[in-house]
């Protein structure tokens, strides 16, 4: 007996209830959730990555002198 395509996505739709939708659901949003967790974890880890996140930090902290600076000299100055 052969079955088509359609007869055997037809037979798993009829199969799968509301309740094993929900829960294939959660289990594919724990999986991705790990794999997204375990590649930003090898991302931070990268030498690349480590340097840029310096390089923000040096031109937030850069930024954040600049403005300090300004608002004390415009409050000195009123």
């Amino acid at each position: 007996m052969k079955i088509t395509k359609e007869r055997l996505h037809a037979i798993i739709v009829e199969e799968i209830t509301k309740s094993d939708r929900s829960e294939i659901e959660r289990m594919i949003k724990k999986e991705l959730k790990a794999m997204v967790e375990d590649e930003v974890a090898k991302a931070i880890k990268s030498k690349g990555i480590k340097d840029d996140i310096g390089d923000i930090s040096k031109k937030i902290l850069k930024y954040k002198q600049r403005y300090l600076k300004h608002s004390r000299v415009r409050r000195l100055d009123q």
